[in-house]
């Protein structure tokens, strides 16, 4: 068994030049925290993470620790919105973050495994020769083939 036989493809992608809005939308009709953004060729540019973005609308002094009280800076859903407002037109390349790892069609399940229980919610992957998407492979597509009947 191979990363190509586990990971779920095809797999929705952003493209670079969708908004953060947009992006938003899409991760929370398909129920994911992060999605793989392509270029026009389709080659894997980095991930959009919806935690990236959380950390793009809360203010500096939270972000960098040691401030649990924000109310001096506005603690209210009103605020976050007005926040997400502001940057939901944006084009999604400047909140791209490059994937930490990705793996190609014969990696092994093994190896795959061991970066999920790392704390990777999936695995882009990605063609080796010209880094296309192929797919994404989360650990439910590793259960789901541990629990399959008969080799894959």
């Amino acid at each position: 068994m191979t990363a190509l036989a586990i990971c779920q493809t095809p797999f929705p992608a952003l493209k670079d030049s969708d908004t953060v809005g947009d992006a938003a939308r899409r991760m929370l009709e398909i129920a994911v925290w992060d999605l793989p953004v392509v270029d026009a060729a389709g080659r894997l540019i980095g991930m959009f993470k919806l935690t990236h973005l959380l950390g793009t609308l809360l203010p500096k002094a939270a972000t960098i620790g040691g401030i649990s009280d924000l109310a001096f800076v506005g603690d209210t859903l009103d605020y976050l919105r007005d926040r997400m407002r502001a940057v939901e037109d944006e084009p999604i390349r400047a909140y791209v973050a490059e994937a930490d790892h990705v793996v190609h069609p014969e990696t092994s399940p093994m190896e795959v495994a061991l970066l999920l229980y790392r704390g990777e919610r999936a695995v882009p992957v990605v063609d080796a020769g010209d880094h296309r998407l192929i797919g994404m492979v989360a650990a439910r597509e590793v259960v789901g083939a541990l629990l399959a009947k008969g080799g894959r």
